[in-house]
């Protein structure tokens, strides 16, 4: 074989291996440029599927939110409908001879002389000083005892310091670290001697207080105690009466139907007990026996826990009509 004829071979296999080299780049070229578009059109893409995905969740919520009300607005119809048929079929029993239960009843006064040991318990709480006063007036306390402290250190350093300044001389090692402790130490001393006076007079008249208080206590503890003792009886005694009587087949007083209605609500009827207890202490307490008016008249002159009992009371029942 010629020199000519090997040269033709390599330069046409050449010419082969370039012919597919080139049209394997032009497949590649091609396939790039598709993903290149196919890219370029994502950021649209992903854009359109955001603004579908949020109006889907919009559209989920807006339909949770109609559910919930939905929900509830059946719930309350529900509950009023069976509210309405429990008080009709009071009135019907009430037709057929059945009779009122006498939720003020007190047979031998034992609920009133209750009601007063809670009265005269309450009474004298409000002669001592509540927690957060006596810790108040104890805090002085702490305060002083620390400008002590304070003060005994400081000077204390002070005193070391102008030791070593007094029996050394200038070029002595320590007499820099002595310098600079009694310029510190020094205004700090005069600081916290400063504020001793005034809380030495803060502190007395703490104590004058919380030795009032001490004394007031040991008064009233007795008194405090056995009327926290007669509202836990009295309560549980009341809440017993009205479970039977709401259980029972008898009639409720108007004046109870007309604050509450004639059933606890579906929701949360632990609540609805707790002010139906409250407003029958209220009244036991207060001797209110208005056969209509829950509360009977508000109260004028009474003492401040009967006013604030008043008013909480007055506004329970407002949000449960």
């Amino acid at each position: 074989m010629s020199m000519d004829t090997s040269y033709g071979d390599v330069n046409r296999r050449l010419s082969n291996l370039k012919r597919d080299l080139e049209f394997d780049l032009s497949a590649v070229q091609s396939k790039l440029e598709e993903v290149e578009e196919t890219v370029e059109r994502l950021p649209g893409r992903v854009d359109t599927l955001e603004a579908e995905l949020d109006e889907t969740k919009e559209q989920i919520g807006r339909t949770t939110e109609d559910l919930e009300s939905n929900i509830s607005a059946v719930e309350g119809s529900v509950e009023r409908v069976s509210r309405r048929v429990a008080a009709l079929e009071r009135r019907a029993r009430q037709a057929a001879s059945a009779v009122v239960v006498d939720l003020d009843a007190d047979h031998g006064a034992e609920l009133h002389h209750l009601a007063v040991a809670v009265e005269e318990g309450a009474a004298a709480q409000a002669q001592i000083l509540p927690d957060w006063q006596r810790a108040a007036l104890e805090a002085p306390i702490g305060q002083l005892s620390r400008a002590l402290e304070e003060r005994g250190q400081h000077r204390r350093t002070v005193l070391r310091a102008a030791a070593i300044l007094a029996t050394t001389a200038a070029d002595h090692p320590d007499r820099k670290t002595a310098e600079r402790d009694f310029k510190t130490a020094a205004p700090k001393a005069q600081q916290a001697h400063d504020r001793i006076e005034p809380l030495r007079r803060k502190v007395e008249e703490s104590r004058r207080k919380l030795e009032a208080d001490d004394n007031a206590r040991t008064r009233y503890g007795k008194t405090i105690s056995a009327g926290e003792r007669a509202d836990t009886k009295l309560r549980t005694r009341l809440r017993s009466r009205l479970a039977g009587a709401i259980s029972g087949k008898d009639l409720l007083p108007v004046w109870f139907e007309t604050a509450l209605g004639p059933l606890p609500p579906h929701r949360n009827p632990q609540a609805w007990m707790e002010a139906a207890t409250d407003l029958l202490a209220y009244r036991i307490t207060y001797g209110i026996t208005d056969p209509v008016v829950p509360l009977g008249q508000p109260p004028t002159n009474a003492v401040p826990r009967r006013r604030s009992w008043h008013e909480e009371l007055t506004r329970e029942l407002k949000r449960r009509a």
